[in-house]
């Protein structure tokens, strides 16, 4: 379910805000999304994923969430 995805900058560790949402670490993950560090991924985003089947992704499963990571 594409609802679940998370977008995680590339400024960003992914493990830190892994651990960050697990812990429901509040102020952390309130400032992300207010400086769009995290977020859902926009129609475009997804429409360019779909169209290039090579872009490759770093993952981590926070249930209920997958956050994921743009690679080079």
């Amino acid at each position: 379910r594409r609802d679940s995805l998370i977008v995680v900058s590339p400024d960003l560790d992914l493990l830190d805000v892994g651990v960050a949402i697990a812990s429901d670490n509040v102020p952390y993950v309130q400032r992300w999304i207010e400086e769009a560090l995290i977020q859902k991924p926009s129609p475009a985003q997804i429409s360019a994923w779909d169209q290039n089947q090579s872009k490759r992704f770093t993952a981590l499963i926070v249930q209920p969430y997958v956050l994921v990571q743009e690679m080079g």
